[in-house]
């Protein structure tokens, strides 16, 4: 556990050392500031389109850098030849993979987490109060970075980090239609195309489960089911991406 911690916090730094969290953070707090410079023209719905838009923002932007740093996961590791020293030393493959997943969670995490409390920041200075049901919110959102950082971290242990990015980003998308996917195949009369849009269906990451910002939007808190449903989805769901991305690890050969 230690071994893991250690390069779970090596990730950290390196991700808080690269320009485009800095250039992230930048365009997250004029993201923040756009959706307030928008919000009269809401019809005085200012505080949902602050809310809607910066919670949507803060998502989408720790998700892109969730994508970015980690499709370069090990590709750096290799042309630096720094995964051969970690690798000689007494720790296992899939420990390293581990370290690297974790650390590239709580990086994105902390992220959202900031973009969060800008957005929470801006909402007490112009509109006199804070939305706590928002934390709820904030916590799916990290769960469904954990799923997005799983996949990053599957692609880039076989793949180049130009696929590694178009294959995350493309799973993403499929994952946010599943339920269309589900009833595509229900609609059509072929038997082995509804077979297989079921298969498609439960094998792509439900990510519509982690979105609640519709109930912040409106004031409601999220349902104490829907977040223990949420945290136990995404956990076993990461947890068996992880499992596939450590065997293909291991019998990775490095040259």
């Amino acid at each position: 556990m230690r071994r893991i911690a250690a390069i779970a916090l090596h990730t950290v730094r390196e991700a808080a050392r690269e320009r485009i969290a800095l250039v992230a953070v930048l365009f997250g707090a004029g993201l923040v500031s756009a959706s307030y410079v928008l919000s009269p023209l809401a019809l005085g719905e200012g505080r949902k389109v602050v809310t809607d838009f910066g919670l949507a923002g803060a998502s989408l932007l720790a998700t892109i850098l969730a994508i970015t740093l980690g499709s370069n996961l090990l590709s750096k590791e290799l042309d630096r030849r720094t995964i051969y020293a970690v690798l000689s030393k007494p720790i296992r493959r899939f420990e390293f993979l581990l370290g690297k997943f974790a650390g590239l969670w709580i990086a994105s995490g902390l992220l959202l987490a900031g973009m969060t409390a800008m957005v929470l920041a801006l909402l007490l200075a112009f509109y006199g109060g804070i939305p706590w049901v928002a934390l709820g919110s904030l916590a799916l959102s990290i769960v469904e970075l954990g799923i997005v950082t799983s996949f990053v971290v599957l692609f880039s242990s076989f793949s180049t980090p130009g696929l590694t990015a178009l294959f995350t980003a493309a799973v993403l998308v499929a994952g946010q239609f599943s339920e269309d996917i589900l009833y595509f195949g229900s609609q059509r009369a072929a038997p082995a195309l509804s077979a297989v849009t079921s298969v498609v269906y439960w094998l792509l990451p439900h990510l519509t489960v982690f979105n609640a910002r519709g109930l912040v939007t409106h004031g409601i808190a999220v349902p104490p089911e829907r977040l223990l449903y949420g945290f136990a989805y995404g956990l076993l769901y990461c947890g068996a991406i992880l499992t596939i991305a450590a065997t293909v690890f291991e019998r990775r050969e490095f040259r």
